[in-house]
Parts: structure tokens; C-alpha cells; sequence
């Protein structure tokens, strides 16, 4: 491995990148077979592309109805995309570069504890053991309670259908077969269904270390502080979400309206769970009020937590950043949380994140704004960019309308955060340590 690098230079950060790329161009060309589609003539390159990235990147834009356009081959590809997106190709590159006798750098580990929330070698080879595990049990569990409730709908056909919402729904991909673009709308009043997926865009979302120590420590006091503030911020989070929506939308007859209340308030929180980055929608988004709108945009920036099947720039993340504006505001130079100290290291790192993450998804709104002519109202525009970014996938009908331009942008944008802001930045920036120390000097801000 030492003798690869010396040639192709190539980074663990970049590796990663290109394995995400090699699975993306994979499924590009599978989804382009004639086998894949009803119609027998595939689907155009751009959109086997983006579908296949979204999948990859377990998003949930589309461009296709899987259920009407793609053949039990189509499916079977997309599935696999999401499986291998959500969990596999993250673990399998950092193990492929681990077996291949490659010793992390300091600077590199940064990545991988970005990745995987681990700092050696050995914790991520447990970690990796854990997580295929955890994968395995949660979803056959739900595939078999899924099946069971789509029997009586679908016949032999929901084993099918069980196997591929569990999967879907715990990779936080979003992706369904209930077909016409209509994920739950048409069943806003099925209350298991939408526990379940609900259920497991949770699991999916809180991350394996999380997950760990829940089923090993079992005491608040033993947890660690990382599964502290997912947990904290988690149940904020969503509580918060669903106490906006369920404000907001009702009295409104296009989403939640006419519906009964506890109907509006599960219908409520499986938004704000789906929102923060699987894509599951049980009513019409479009007709969602503005302020609905903006909500579900700052929640899916806001994404999941770290060493999940989700994105976003992760709740930790946000976590750190208001702490330290709270330390700002109280004139304190740590921030201390449960009893620990949050370093400067990491605080920059949410910093880096935060703000690499919003001039990223302004540039792209701005670019497709551009491209689209101004035919769609701009916040239409950044709901649409943020949900890509976001590995979301909620969409509010204006998906399909984007050009090849708009189609690669997006794209470009689901890869990004999927892969993670650090991890993309890092992997185009060269670092070297600076020897040369410069004198401070106070400048005005604010």
C-alpha cells in the first residue's frame, strides 16, 4: 500500500470518495440495461446517474417510479445501491485500506473518527463488526413485522415489500414501491406503518455507537457524552418539529387539516423524523405552508448524527455550535457539558462544517437557480437543494423538471453529503504543518 501511495498519491479521504464513485458509475450502467426497465429500453444516462447517486447516497430523489417504471431486476439494483450506501461502502473502504497494510496518520484519523467516530484501528474493525450486525438484526426484525401488515394488501408480493421499506427506511434512503410519486400520502392513516418506518428511520439515524452503548451500558450515567447530546438533541429535535407542524398545518386542509387529531399529530411526527434525512412524506409537501417550508429546510441542514445511515451536518454538530455561541454570549472560553469539556479542535470542526456546509448548499441553490430560468420560486429551489444535500430526498414536484445541468448539480450535491463535507474538502486539500509561528494581532468583528 505504501508503494500505491507513492504512485497515485491516493488519500484514505479519496478512497472512500472513490468508492462511492465506483458504486454510483455501477449502478449508472445496470440502471441503463434494458432488463431494468418495463419499457425494455432503460433508463436515459443522466437519470440512471442521479438515480443511481441518490440510491448510493440513500437520498430518495428520483426522477423514476420505481414501482411503475422499474422491472424486479430495477428493484433489486436500487436496493442493493441503498444497502451498500447506507452501511457498506463507507466500512468496506476503510477496511479494504486497512487490510492493504496502510497506517493512519493523525491528520487522517480525523476522517475516519468523522466516518466512523472511532480512533484506531482496532476500535474500527469492532465497529464494523457491530454495525453489520445491528444492520442484519433491526431490519429482518421489521421486514417481518412489514410483511406481515402488507399481506392482507399485496399476497406473496410483501416479503417484497417488507424487506425493501425496512431497508429503505433504516438507511434513511426514503425510496418506496407504493407508486405515482405518492410515498405515504395515500396512507396518512395507516399508524403502523408510519411507526415502523418512523421506528427505523430512528435507529437508522441515531448512529451504531449510540446503539452500542444502549444495548451494553444501559445507564445514563455510563453512556458516553457523544451519546448524551444525540440522545438530547434527538428528542429536541423531533419534539420541536413536531410541535411546529402540528401548529402550523392544522387548519390546513391540503396536508393535515381534515384529518383527526391524533391523526395530525403522528402525521406531524413522522415529519419531523422523516425530514431530518429519510424522505418518507405523508402528505403533499408542496401544499405545506411556508413556514412548514422553512422548518423542514433547517432540519434536514441539520441531518442526523454521526456514524449513521443519514447526513446532514449531523446533530453533534449543531450541537457544539450552539453551545459555544451560548459560551459566547456568557463571556466562557469552554464549553462543558455533562460534566466534560467540548475541545477548541472540535468546536472548529463544527465551525469548518457548519459553514463549508451552508456556503456549499447557497453556491448550488444559486447555480440552479440559474439554470432553472427563475421558473421555480427560490425557496423551492433551496428546499430541493438542502433535501440533496441533507442525503433527505423529500421533493415537492419539481424533481423530474430539472435539466441534465440541474439533474448533475444535484447529483454533485447528494455525493457531497453523503460523503461528508470534511471528508470531501479534505480530500481535494493538500495539509502540511506550518513550522513558522506568527504573532497574534486583535481585529474588529461583529
Amino acid at each position: 500500500m505504501d508503494r500505491l501511495q507513492k504512485i497515485f498519491r491516493i488519500k484514505p479521504t479519496q478512497v472512500i470518495i472513490l468508492s462511492f464513485v465506483f458504486m454510483i458509475l455501477l449502478g449508472t450502467l445496470l440502471l441503463i440495461l434494458p432488463i431494468s426497465t418495463k419499457n425494455g429500453l432503460g433508463l436515459h444516462p443522466i437519470d440512471a446517474l442521479f438515480v443511481s447517486t441518490s440510491a448510493s447516497c440513500v437520498t430518495g430523489l428520483t426522477v423514476v417510479d420505481l414501482k411503475n417504471d422499474l422491472t424486479f431486476f430495477g428493484k433489486v439494483v436500487m436496493l442493493v445501491l441503498i444497502q451498500v450506501g447506507g452501511l457498506g461502502i463507507m466500512t468496506l473502504a476503510t477496511l479494504v485500506v486497512h487490510t492493504m497494510g496502510y497506517r493512519f496518520r493523525l491528520k487522517e484519523n480525523l476522517i475516519l473518527q468523522e466516518s466512523l467516530n472511532q480512533g484506531s484501528q482496532e476500535q474500527i474493525y469492532d465497529l464494523i463488526s457491530r454495525m453489520i450486525k445491528y444492520t442484519l438484526t433491526i431490519e429482518l426484525f421489521f421486514a417481518i413485522l412489514l410483511t406481515i401488515h402488507f399481506v392482507p394488501e399485496f399476497g406473496a408480493e410483501a416479503v417484497g415489500y417488507g424487506i425493501f421499506h425496512s431497508i429503505s427506511a433504516f438507511c434513511n434512503a426514503g425510496f418506496d414501491l407504493f407508486g405515482n410519486y405518492d410515498s405515504l400520502c395515500k396512507r396518512n392513516d395507516d399508524y403502523f406503518l408510519m411507526t415502523c418506518i418512523g421506528l427505523l428511520i430512528i435507529l437508522g439515524g441515531i448512529g451504531f455507537t449510540v446503539m452500542y452503548d444502549f444495548l451494553h451500558k444501559k445507564s445514563w450515567r455510563k453512556f458516553s457524552l457523544h451519546t448524551k447530546i444525540v440522545v438530547v438533541m434527538n428528542v429536541a429535535l423531533i419534539f420541536i418539529g413536531t410541535l411546529l407542524i402540528f401548529g402550523v398545518e392544522l387548519y390546513n386542509p391540503k396536508t393535515v387539516g381534515d384529518l383527526s387529531v391524533p391523526a395530525q399529530l403522528i402525521n406531524s411526527w413522522f415529519t419531523s423524523v422523516s425530514c431530518r434525512t429519510a424522505g418518507f412524506n405523508s402528505f403533499d409537501l408542496a401544499q405545506a405552508e411556508q413556514i412548514t417550508q422553512l422548518n423542514m429546510i433547517i432540519l434536514m441542514f441539520i441531518g442526523a448524527s454521526p456514524l449513521s445511515t443519514g447526513g446532514g451536518i449531523k446533530s453533534t454538530t449543531f450541537f457544539i455550535i450552539l453551545m459555544s455561541m451560548w459560551a459566547v454570549f456568557r463571556g466562557k472560553n469552554e464549553i462543558v457539558v455533562f460534566g466534560r469539556k467540548i475541545s477548541h479542535k472540535l468546536r472548529n470542526q463544527a465551525f469548518a462544517i457548519f459553514t463549508m456546509g451552508t456556503i456549499w448548499v447557497v453556491t448550488a441553490a444559486m447555480l440552479l437557480s440559474i439554470i432553472d430560468g427563475e421558473v421555480h420560486d427560490l425557496e423551492e429551489v433551496l428546499f430541493e437543494t438542502v433535501s440533496g444535500f441533507g442525503t433527505v430526498g423529500m421533493g415537492i414536484g419539481i424533481t423530474s423538471e430539472w435539466n441534465m445541468w440541474g439533474k448533475l448539480i444535484l447529483t454533485l450535491t447528494m455525493l457531497v453529503g453523503r460523503v461528508g463535507i470534511m471528508t470531501f474538502m479534505i480530500s481535494l486539500i493538500t495539509q502540511k504543518p506550518s513550522a513558522i509561528k506568527y504573532p497574534p494581532e486583535d481585529i474588529m468583528v461583529g
